[in-house]
């Protein structure tokens, strides 16, 4: 070590610090957000299937699934239509779209020997077309391996910084929760600042979301469709109630959804959700989510009947 040039010291401390901090970092990682903690649960979440030959349920979707059904309410209200279910579980991390979805499912669903019977996918605006937002941070370092890199890109377009963005996020947890330390950091020391954060991330989120047209695609999700059912399993989208910045739903996704015979719940105006039972825009609050919940219950018992068994 004595006889190492200098850059050569500084390079291999530097090495050091870096990888003791990844290493620290991955032991709290949980801590950083409630996101995050979701996130790093759901190979637990998964494993619960095959804790048991009996039938289960799976939800997936973001924040407005997780805002907008109970899982516990889900289960016991399924039971008391004579449906049995005793493995109910929800896979919801924010901000993520059929590319984070179908990750999901390929690595850590599809291998299971006691696959989900039902698979709900909650969406809104174009969450569900090829041209949804890929997130290449979030999908290379929470939910995709180095392989789906290769299903993805034969599916739609990356761009090489987008490839090594998904790259890096894969390898480094300082690159993935780069943003996540940023927020808390600053979090702690400006007043208001997560509060500000939101508001703006929240605007962007719905220009992202808000595109639509002829172009839109469905290539990834009729992927997923077959490959469940291949497995005789089955697949139920549910588009998600918000107060504002109201969607249609596109042509080509209806056309998908007769094409293949599944169902879709339309819960985008619901008589019964009113404005106070949102917390924000987009989120329902619990009274809300207790009655969207109770509304999947009954519509689910009629989907039920009419699914091959």
């Amino acid at each position: 070590m004595k006889n190492l040039p200098t850059v050569a010291k500084v390079l291999i401390t530097l090495a050091v610090v870096l990888f003791s901090a990844e290493a620290l970092l991955r032991s709290v990682e949980g801590s950083l957000s409630g996101n995050i903690s979701h996130v790093i649960e759901i190979p637990e979440l998964s494993e619960r299937f095959d804790q048991t030959n009996e039938p289960g349920l799976l939800v997936l979707g973001n924040s407005l699934t997780n805002n907008g059904i109970d899982a516990s309410l889900l289960k016991s209200g399924l039971e008391a239509q004579g449906l049995a279910y005793p493995t109910v579980e929800k896979m919801v991390p924010d901000a993520t779209t059929i590319w984070s979805w179908s990750c999901i499912l390929r690595n850590r669903i599809y291998d299971l020997k006691n696959k989900p019977n039902t698979v709900f996918i909650g969406f809104a605006w174009n969450q569900l077309a090829d041209q949804s937002r890929l997130l290449p941070t979030r999908l290379g370092g929470y939910f995709c391996s180095y392989k789906d890199l290769i299903h993805i890109t034969k599916q739609t377009t990356m761009d090489s910084a987008e490839i090594g963005e998904f790259l890096t996020a894969s390898t480094f947890r300082l690159f993935t929760h780069r943003e996540a330390i940023r927020n808390k950091m600053l979090g702690i020391l400006i007043p208001h600042y997560m509060s500000a954060t939101q508001e703006i991330n929240r605007r962007m989120r719905n220009a992202g979301n808000s595109a639509s047209g002829p172009d839109l695609t469905y290539r990834e999700l009729s992927q997923v469709i077959e490959k469940m059912e291949s497995y005789n399993k089955h697949v139920v989208l549910m588009a998600m109630p918000i107060r504002e910045n109201t969607y249609e739903l596109d042509p080509e996704l209806l056309n998908l959804v007769k094409s293949e015979g599944i169902s879709l719940l339309d819960y985008r105006s619901l008589d019964f959700i009113t404005d106070n039972l949102f917390l924000d825009e987009m989120h329902l609050n619990e009274n809300g989510s207790a009655l969207l919940t109770q509304k999947l219950v009954v519509d689910f018992a009629k989907v039920h009947s009419t699914l091959p068994q």
